[in-house]
């Protein structure tokens, strides 16, 4: 398409080329691809790069276009403007009878379009802007001025924006609205690699033959964004020990087959793509430069690690549903994570990514997160166990609430991860509030700790008789306080005795003592 365009823009045919898609899916790239092979052409090629610094710095964008005077033939006799000295034109007063402040007249905007359209009727010229997302309001105005005219003129305008930055302030609308609508303003989607497009890639880059299996795994690790790629090679080639970067991946190493004299050596198939220190920072990158609605999103889905639901994520972030349902749809389009699991809030497509996200954040805004994430999901429904995870996370004692969620964890996890739940049980003891919670704690430490006892957690009657008899009960004083038979408590000691692995009434009344002391310690 652009080859189109140039080739009708030298017959005086301009137009507008907006490369658009999520962060860091090679908009850059393109971009500077098509001004280079238009400079090859002959074209004259003006650049400019917006950035968040000089986003609120009135035509620093326009400053960057007519830094220098084009320089195409030995007769340069081309009147080049200073936009420091069309600044100073005043811009006509409004409504209110004042000016506004910082704003070209619409004859100093005029005047550099006359510049550049001067320009160009001696050679085709190609202005491109780079992160248009960040350009300041008046550049853009004058952009949006200059875009207009460029139909009948030998001017293409190439400009790429992020997709995430798009339609969040009013301000900078008009460009949308003015130009975009008009025939001769075309927009290209830019997407991320296709599998077909990172083998392409490997092949090309890393001049190694990719099989398709080895392929599909790069392509799912790295959700196609070329930064992303590119900071797997450069993982891969930190692993081998090569130099890093795509330029130091020509060859592969290790030990080589033995070849024939005069064949080539056949290279070997890359192994799994490793995700590490590069990968964690271009993912950082990414979501730094996609905006900080797309990292509190992410920070808040790395907390929940697949746990909760929209309504938690939502209030985790304290962003309503259109914003995060936008954060997610752009992370999802930018490669960075895929809109699956069990609760269709989205995952990371590799553990490292999570990783970086949560190392980034500090330990006091983890365990912040972590606790409010643990009580949100308890409010949910979540299971004891996934509650308790983020407890436990959060390295810091739980409130009382959550007293009853970690003995239930205890429980529910004793069986088959013993580590897990002595963590938990510790933080229950750490939120013990009167001599029954104490017993309980007491009760689930001795069923931790008896190698004989049994899988099967006490019953609620069972456990609360255990308790009574922790605290020195005896049997009719249980039974008076509980409403029960005195052989009916009995009945439910044998069956504590067995499950906890305990010898007898004295090992719980001991255990508990023990705990007491402990505690008085």
């Amino acid at each position: 398409m652009f080859t189109r365009l140039l080739a009708r823009g030298r017959l005086g045919n301009g137009s507008v080329v907006v490369l658009s898609g999520a962060v860091s899916t090679g908009k850059t790239e393109l971009l500077n691809a098509l001004v280079d092979d238009a400079a090859a052409t002959g074209a004259v090629v003006l650049t400019a790069l917006a950035t968040p610094a000089e986003r609120d710095e009135p035509l620093a964008l326009v400053r960057q276009l007519f830094r220098t005077p084009p320089q195409f033939g030995a007769e340069d006799d081309l009147a080049w403007p200073r936009v420091t000295d069309a600044e100073a034109a005043p811009a006509a007063p409004t409504d209110t009878g004042t000016a506004p402040a910082d704003q070209l007249s619409t004859s100093a905007v005029h005047d550099l379009w006359s510049a550049i359209d001067t320009l160009a009727r001696r050679v085709t010229v190609v202005i491109g802007v780079d992160d248009l997302h960040f350009a300041d309001v008046e550049s853009l105005r004058c952009l949006a001025y200059f875009g207009g005219r460029v139909r009948a003129s030998r001017v293409l305008i190439v400009v790429s924006e992020n997709i995430g930055h798009v339609g969040t302030d009013a301000s900078r609308a008009s460009w949308h609205t003015d130009l975009l609508r008009q025939p001769h303003c075309h927009r290209i989607q830019v997407s991320p690699l296709s599998p077909r497009g990172v083998a392409e890639l490997l092949d090309t880059r890393l001049r190694l033959p990719v099989g398709t299996v080895t392929t599909t795994r790069w392509h799912h690790v790295s959700g196609g964004n070329p930064l992303l790629l590119r900071a797997l090679t450069e993982d891969a080639a930190a692993v081998a020990r090569q130099p890093a970067g795509l330029a130091g991946l020509a060859e592969p190493t290790g030990p080589a087959e033995p070849v024939a004299p005069g064949e080539p050596a056949e290279p070997a198939e890359p192994a799994e793509p490793v995700a590490g220190t590069a990968f964690g920072q271009a993912y950082l990158t990414c979501l730094h430069r996609g905006g900080p609605d797309l990292l509190q999103v992410a920070r808040g889905l790395a907390i929940l690690a697949e746990s909760g639901s929209s309504a938690s994520l939502r209030q985790l972030v304290d962003a309503d549903e259109p914003t995060v349902e936008r954060a997610l749809d752009l992370l999802e389009r930018a490669g960075l994570l895929e809109r699956a699991g069990p609760l269709g809030t989205g995952r990371f497509r590799h553990p490292a990514a999570r990783a970086a996200v949560l190392a980034e954040m500090s330990p006091g805004e983890r365990s912040h997160l972590y606790q409010r994430a643990a009580r949100l999901l308890q409010v949910d429904g979540a299971a004891a166990h996934t509650v308790a995870a983020h407890l436990v996370a959060a390295h810091h004692p739980p409130g009382p609430w959550a007293f009853a969620v970690l003995c239930r964890a205890v429980e529910e996890t004793l069986d088959h991860d013993r580590l897990f739940a002595a963590e938990c049980l510790r933080l229950a003891r750490l939120v013990c509030s009167d001599d029954m919670q104490r017993a309980t704690v007491a009760l689930l430490r001795l069923r931790i700790s008896s190698p004989s006892a049994e899988v099967d957690p006490l019953t609620a009657a069972e456990h609360q008789v255990a308790v009574q008899a922790a605290l020195g009960g005896t049997n009719r004083e249980i039974a008076r306080i509980l409403h029960i038979t005195a052989s009916t408590v009995e009945q439910h000691l044998t069956r504590v005795y067995r499950k906890l692995g305990a010898k007898g009434r004295a090992d719980l009344r001991s255990t508990f003592m023990q705990f007491a002391r402990e505690d008085l310690d």
